[in-house]
């Protein structure tokens, strides 16, 4: 996250001075930023990542069958006023939903992991329970960070589960494998909420920058990022 915003910064700075000092470098920081705001690219960045695991469809066999469902926050908890309590974030509920249906199909036992200030793994297990009908066999409360996740759900989970179906999405899929692996974890990916190519036939429209389509780049930059941060120093 630090890098990614480092490289906004450098952005946005090369603007300023480069309108000052260079304006070729201006025009070449504008037009980066312009970029990383269409739809295309932001696409681009995410579907680099989506592609990476194929869906999973529990009828297919598997080399090694998965032993538990590990369903990964994504998101600080969000105070409800309406329902008088806290609700998972956008992010965190589409992996309940995907991970309530594997349950379901499966019958494995389920682990939520996340924690922070008020555990996310609380909430998640709430909702899991209230809005989707799934009981949650294990809550992991201690973890702040995809690597940590790994590592307090090794020590949450019996010694004996040896292999785990991961649930996150596409895009955050790399990092959370490889955080899993190297905890020792034999790692089935269940990623979720992939993008769908379908329809990406050639728009105007697709190449108006926004706010939204910048976040999308940020994102993916950031998995980028973790991925190789956490390849060289775990």
């Amino acid at each position: 996250m630090l890098i990614v915003m480092l490289i906004l910064m450098l952005l946005i700075w090369l603007i300023i001075t480069g309108l000052i000092v260079k304006p070729s470098a201006a025009w070449l920081a504008l037009i980066i930023l312009y970029l990383f705001s269409t739809q295309p690219v932001a696409s681009l960045l995410i579907r680099s990542l989506d592609k990476r695991y194929p869906a999973f469809h529990p009828e297919q066999i598997q080399p090694v069958e998965p032993q538990a469902i590990v369903i990964l926050g994504g998101g600080l908890p969000r105070l409800s006023p309406e329902m008088s309590g806290h609700r998972p974030s956008m992010y965190t509920l589409e992996r309940l939903r995907y991970g309530a249906w594997l349950s379901r199909q499966t019958g494995l036992p389920v682990l939520v992991s996340g924690g922070g200030k008020r555990p996310e793994a609380g909430v998640m297990a709430t909702s899991l329970k209230n809005d989707f009908g799934i009981t949650t066999r294990w809550q992991e409360e201690q973890s702040t960070t995809t690597w940590e996740n790994a590592v307090y759900v090794r020590d949450t989970l019996p010694e004996a589960i040896q292999s785990v179906l991961l649930v996150t999405h596409g895009w955050h899929m790399a990092r959370a494998a490889l955080s899993f692996e190297k905890a020792g974890f034999y790692v089935i990916p269940a990623p979720g909420m992939l993008t769908d190519a379908s329809n990406d036939s050639f728009r105007i429209s697709r190449w108006l920058p926004s706010a939204r389509h910048l976040s999308d780049s940020e994102r993916a930059l950031r998995e980028y990022a973790g991925y190789i941060w956490y390849w060289l120093v775990y």
